[in-house]
């Protein structure tokens, strides 16, 4: 991490805390004791709630220097975590109440209770669907572009009802600078939701992109290349991605539209006015990648993510993926032979078949040119003909073929979350420095 990433860091998680309890302090400069402790922490929790739901928006807004300075993986686990944490609060709001005075019961009953009231059950319930929908959302067999759309519009319902609810009570907001500063925060949050799904959508319409080719190999993959159809539009800088990073894509249709899909770029850096996508198709959107035609229009989101060597500079490298996780490898690996790099390169790479390596012929063309790059390939399902190395990305592998300077190398691991999550603490147990571990999961959505 460059030298001021710490400061950076801490910069950007101390204005979190502070945005998530202004309204709080603000909303209880007059407190008033006689109240109770108990509606004051019912009251705090509910403050506290509201505020963090706002910030969602923005950490759902894949702000580019927070995500410079933490990476975006590390910022969505984070917005996926802080769910948990705003559903505590929030629900504990009315909970605290219905416990410390049954009479606050009568309150759910929504064809009696005031329209203060039946905003506050309505923001809970909304809650509680986002957050079964998120959660589960593969169990119920809700398709990705569907629960896109439904997960931002009940965002917005959510901080909406409960603003709502928050100044038809009063009590803690009564004056009207009160009011004005929750209207204008909340606005402000809102904003950027406005910025995320109408301004950057027109821009990604100027710089649009369209297919040039779309290759299939025999591994079942198919690398969809794009060049830039205006390339003034990028400004005079033009486009420029590091190895390594991904971008959000959507095919087609309107820019405006919510079904963006993440994906890495699997070309060299070095060539950013043309790039290339390596996807395997399965289900969904990457079902109708192979027949993508050239001259589709299609917009990129990006470049986004953290896994990249200029953060993580070395004197070698080693590069562990199994799977589709390899494409940021080949576009890190693209990258250094375009440049002439010739630091040592290890590559680790899991698949399940011999036959059925992601990315395989590009890694042999590019052996042809990198005499310091090593590639082993970890067969999990083995044919009966093969002779290297099997079974899983493990402590024994790793130490088996790891070289003698291991310790002076920057480690790049892309995979899904079970073979990451073994594969780092494998690195661990090996002696390897978490400073020197740079992870990226491929499957976030």
């Amino acid at each position: 991490m460059p030298p001021r990433m710490p400061f950076r860091a801490l910069s950007w998680t101390v204005l979190y805390a502070l945005l998530a309890l202004a309204p709080l302090i603000v909303s209880l400069v007059q407190l008033d004791p006689g109240r109770g402790f108990w509606v004051n922490l019912s009251v705090a929790a509910g403050f506290v709630g509201l505020s963090l739901m706002g910030l969602q928006f923005v950490l759902a807004a894949h702000a580019v220097r927070t995500a410079r300075v933490f990476g975006l993986d590390l910022l969505l686990r984070f917005h996926r975590q802080m769910t948990w944490l705003i559903a505590l609060l929030i629900f504990a709001h009315p909970i605290i109440l219905f416990v410390w005075d049954a009479r606050f019961l009568a309150l759910l009953d929504v064809t009696q209770a005031p329209a203060r009231a039946r905003f506050a059950v309505v923001s809970v319930i909304l809650l509680g669907i986002l957050i079964v929908t998120s959660v589960w959302r593969r169990r119920l067999r809700i398709r990705y572009a569907v629960w896109q759309v439904a997960h931002s519009v009940l965002a917005t319902l959510i901080v909406i009802t409960a603003l709502a609810h928050v100044l038809l009570i009063g009590y803690y907001v009564g004056e009207a600078w009160e009011k004005a500063l929750w209207v204008l925060y909340s606005l402000a949050f809102v904003s950027i939701g406005v910025w995320v799904r109408v301004v950057r959508p027109i821009v990604r319409w100027r710089r649009r992109w369209r297919v040039v080719a779309v290759e299939n190999d025999a591994a079942g993959s198919s690398t969809v290349i794009l060049e830039q159809v205006d390339p003034s539009a990028f400004g005079p800088k033009g486009f420029a991605f590091h190895a390594g990073q991904y971008a959000w894509i959507h095919a087609g249709g309107s820019p405006f539209a919510m079904t963006y899909h993440p994906f890495s770029f699997s070309s060299s850096a070095q060539h950013p006015e043309q790039v290339r996508f390596t996807i395997k198709p399965e289900q969904g959107f990457t079902a109708t990648v192979p027949d993508l035609a050239p001259g589709s229009v299609v917009y990129l989101d990006g470049p986004w993510g953290h896994l990249t060597m200029e953060r993580n500079e070395a004197e070698a490298f080693v590069f562990i993926a199994a799977g589709v996780g390899v494409t940021p490898m080949l576009s890190m690996l693209a990258t250094l032979a375009d440049r002439g790099d010739e630091r040592p390169c290890l590559l680790i790479l899991g698949n399940r078949h011999e036959d059925r390596i992601i990315g395989g012929e590009a890694l042999e063309r590019l052996q042809q040119r990198m005499p310091g790059l090593e590639v082993v390939h970890v067969i999990s399902r083995p044919g009966e003909v093969w002779g290297g190395e099997s079974g899983r990305i493990r402590v024994d592998l790793l130490d088996r073929v790891l070289p003698r300077d291991r310790l002076r190398r920057s480690y790049f691991l892309c995979a899904s979350g079970p073979v990451m999550d073994a594969a780092t603490g494998a690195l661990i147990d090996l002696g390897i420095p978490e400073s020197s571990i740079s992870a990226e999961r491929f499957a976030m959505a």
